[in-house]
């Protein structure tokens, strides 16, 4: 059987198919989840933040446009759930690495400070820039799809994107210089 394509369970949806957004939750739950845990680096609070967006979606599922794709309507509402958090709460606790068996302890005391030193940096850019980053580097979104998401035109996608990358470049070399 073929994939329903978003608008057309869209469709079954506004016409009181609730096993039409099943299908949709299945389709964007992950995704959702990662891209609110790549902004406020709280698994809790991601897990809610996806669950409070996909609810929110449903509740306004009459508002979407179906000239834009859904799972950009859908991405707004997860960042724009995540951002909300970040104001609400003014914290952001960071990912512990996961560990793998075959490693030394010195090697993961490494990796655990590499990582922690990355995370410390994205941490460090505003706003915009780890949105950005996010959606392309964790994500896999294209400009043009990170364009309709966060409703930019693609250059200015290009723009903040090229700007994190040189501010997290600058702080991850501040960051060795600290340490040698």
């Amino acid at each position: 059987m073929a994939e329903l394509s978003d608008q057309v369970l869209v469709v079954q949806c506004l016409n009181g198919d609730s096993g039409a957004f099943d299908q949709l939750v299945l389709r964007y739950q992950l995704p959702m989840y990662r891209t609110a845990l790549g902004i406020v680096k709280d698994a809790d609070a991601a897990r809610d933040i996806t669950q409070n967006g996909l609810v929110k979606s449903w509740e306004k599922l009459g508002t979407y446009n179906s000239s834009h794709r859904f799972y950009s309507w859908l991405y707004r509402i997860i960042i724009n759930e995540s951002l909300n958090h970040i104001r609400n709460v003014r914290r952001m606790e960071l990912v512990s690495s996961t560990q793998e068996d075959d490693q030394t302890p010195y090697q993961i005391m490494v990796d655990k400070e590499e990582h922690q030193k990355l995370y410390d940096a994205i941490a460090q850019l505003n706003e915009d820039q780890r949105i950005v980053l996010h959606l392309r580097h964790f994500e896999e979104l294209s400009y043009q799809e990170i364009a309709e998401v966060l409703q930019i035109d693609e250059k200015r996608v290009k723009s903040r994107l090229f700007s994190a990358r040189m501010k997290l470049r600058e702080l991850l070399v501040e960051s060795r210089a600290d340490h040698t």
